[in-house]
């Protein structure tokens, strides 16, 4: 087989199932249930959750151009610095978060964080300075930094490789649920609130979705269920928890690894930390980061069109639907067909065609409004690589942990750097640099998945050379054929077959 073909085939080989949406044909009865089961809790919670962060999250950009600007005096670049505050507290919060994840129960810990940022998000409505809002900011961003790789570390504790994808899939869809519900709870505030008892509707819209975060908080408290080995939760009884663990163990992940100082060694001697790093940051340098808050500002500063207030705050959850489409579309693609590279390339041919037009900008108005979408639709390749990072970083939970949550801040810490210097306020509408870096930075990533793929066929072909029987995931995607032995934190060689799947 050519490089080339290698690098694109599917990770079934010729023995392709037949298409499933959810179990592969020859799952019992007994197993449904418990997935199903499995499925909700952990769903219903992960995505209402992460909701209620982007809700919380996008509020800031809503406020802004619906009248905190004025009533803060925000003319300069105060609204970038709030932004800024936040994503440090995002970049602090997330690694210690995911490492007390391995040691505190995470059906208390992800939604008491919640529960506080909950708290901080109906305090916001009393800000009279921008001044006071940039601590408010930096608690927030600290809190909410916890959810998404804490989520994205449970996970990874309770699916088997071929489950991962579309779980992640589903929990990728929930920040563009919450952005563009912001957009939607605005207008109905703006339309129905905006003075009622002396408070502008941005500040009403603060305490709305603060009372909406505790309640889901309230919920996760009651349902989120721990990890498999150390779940108390009232729905399953003991042979369904039992039936959890074993199900790692088939799939060659039983979750190992002490929380010790010798994680740290663990952790810097993978290639994975490094290379899936960089991934994820080049994932993090796209419009899509900015682009619901760019799309806004070019609508509030078109000279040559009107749009109304209602029209800046909705027009723009455009990108949320096309997002949550194509997230699941891509990720369908991929697990009937095991060829994950091709729809990582397809998805980066969209990202660059919207993102060239946004740099070219002299185009029409139709077609500038579709490049937002397109330079925006970057959300496909979040569960695709994060489902990839589980899989490849071996079985140690800490190490899991750690490098999932290093990802993540290392990401965000880019973001920030690229939100206050290239896609600064003061720049809208055109962003002459964010535009053209973010291009630059898309055709990084381009290259980047070869290596990424590069290194895990590297590790396949050293272990076929060390004599070590090959493990293959069989054609219905229920067990594991032959054997497959490495030191936690390698790659197995069912990680990589199941990669492109």
């Amino acid at each position: 087989m050519g490089y080339w073909s290698e690098v694109f085939s599917s990770s079934y080989g010729k023995d392709k199932p037949k298409f499933f949406w959810w179990y592969p044909a020859g799952t019992s009865k007994a197993e449904k249930k418990l997935l199903t089961k499995v499925d909700f809790f952990i769903l219903s919670y992960a995505c209402l959750g992460y909701f209620c962060k982007w809700l919380d999250q996008a509020n800031l950009s809503n406020a802004f151009v619906s009248g905190m600007k004025e009533d803060l005096h925000m003319y300069g670049n105060e609204f970038n610095l709030a932004n800024t505050c936040f994503q440090v507290g995002v970049i602090l919060g997330g690694i210690p978060s995911n490492l007390l994840l391995t040691w505190v129960p995470p059906r208390y810990w992800l939604p008491g964080c919640e529960l506080a940022w909950g708290l901080i998000t109906i305090g916001t409505y009393k800000v009279t300075s921008y001044n006071q809002l940039y601590p408010l900011r930096f608690f927030l961003g600290l809190l909410e930094g916890t959810s998404f790789v804490g989520v994205q570390y449970v996970l990874g504790s309770w699916y088997k490789r071929t489950e991962l994808g579309k779980r992640t899939a589903i929990f990728a869809c929930a920040p563009y649920a919450g952005t563009a519900f912001g957009g939607y709870i605005f207008s109905g505030v703006k339309a129905s609130m905006d003075g009622k008892d002396g408070l502008a509707a941005w500040r009403w819209v603060f305490i709305i979705d603060g009372i909406i975060t505790i309640a889901v908080a309230i919920y996760g408290f009651i349902v989120f269920p721990d990890t498999p080995e150390a779940t108390t939760a009232f729905y399953l009884n003991p042979e369904e928890r039992q039936r959890c663990c074993d199900r790692l163990v088939e799939d060659e992940r039983e979750p190992i690894g002490d929380f010790s100082w010798g994680l740290f060694s663990r952790v810097v001697k993978s290639w994975q930390f490094y290379i899936l790093t960089v991934l994820w940051m080049f994932w993090n340098t796209t419009v899509g980061k900015v682009a619901n808050t760019v799309f806004q500002l070019f609508l509030k500063k078109d000279k040559e069109h009107t749009w109304s207030i209602y029209q800046v705050n909705n027009i723009p959850t455009a990108i949320n639907g096309f997002n949550i489409v194509m997230v699941m579309a891509a990720n369908i693609y991929a697990d009937a067909t095991g060829r994950r590279m091709v729809m990582i390339m397809i998805n980066l041919g969209i990202l660059l065609f919207g993102t060239i037009c946004l740099a070219i900008w002299d185009i029409p108005l139709g077609l500038r409004i579709a490049s937002y979408l397109f330079a925006g639709c970057d959300g496909p390749l979040s569960p695709m690589f994060m489902a990839w990072a589980n899989i490849l970083c071996g079985n140690d939970k800490q190490v899991r942990a750690m490098t999932i949550a290093v990802m993540n801040s290392f990401g965000n810490a880019l973001t920030t750097i690229i939100q206050q210097f290239l896609y600064p306020v003061t720049d809208a509408p055109k962003y002459k640099k964010g535009f053209p870096a973010s291009l630059a930075f898309i055709c990084g990533m381009a290259g980047w998945v070869f290596v990424v793929r590069y290194f895990e066929l590297r590790t396949l072909k050293r272990k076929e050379l060390d004599g070590e029987e090959v493990g293959e995931i069989d054609s219905q995607g229920k067990g594991w054929t032959g054997e497959a032995k490495g030191k936690a934190g390698s790659v197995t060689v069912g990680a990589v077959k199941e990669l492109e799947g």
